[in-house]
């Protein structure tokens, strides 16, 4: 799975950066086949509805990031998902770099109210990987966080 090549001038080796290929075969030999599901759902949506894809570089996992772009503040990370079956919102992320804080209270809402957890900055200070089997257990938790970002997106849009 790993590709290794030359750097160009340079006698050392450098992996290649992840890629939808390489990502989805490792998340299927590595995850639980629902999770696995989730991965795949939440790749189409990003391939569909993301502004940017960045499909990541590390050795141990790979990291994929839907990316949207905002006239204000240019490309954002709303969330990352990777090869382990994990993912992580950019909640505390877009709190140091969006101004609008009703945008934010709103994501950190629908987060709380699909989810069932408390995201408040005192109690979530970081962005941290939280196990996907543990935050989606139903197809409609799926579509709901699906609309929670195209909502988010849309916001950030304007």
């Amino acid at each position: 799975m790993l590709n290794l090549k030359p750097s160009i001038g340079r006698n050392i080796f450098c992996m290649t950066k992840w890629d939808k290929k390489t990502f989805i075969r490792k998340t299927k030999s590595d995850c639980l086949s629902h999770v696995s599901m989730i991965t795949m759902d939440l790749i189409k949506f990003a391939e569909d509805k993301a502004d940017q894809v960045v499909w990541g570089s590390g050795d141990q996992y790979g990291t994929m990031t839907f990316k949207c772009k905002s006239i204000d503040y240019g490309f954002l990370p709303l969330f990352y998902i990777t090869t382990n079956g994990r993912i992580k919102f950019s909640l505390n992320l877009l709190r140091s770099k969006v101004n609008q804080l009703e945008i934010i209270r709103d994501f950190q809402l629908k987060l709380e109210s699909g989810f069932l957890m408390d995201f408040d900055s005192s109690d979530y200070p970081s962005d941290i990987y939280h196990q996907l089997e543990d935050m989606f257990t139903m197809r409609s938790e799926v579509n709901k966080f699906i609309n929670t970002i195209q909502s988010l997106s849309a916001r950030l849009h304007q």
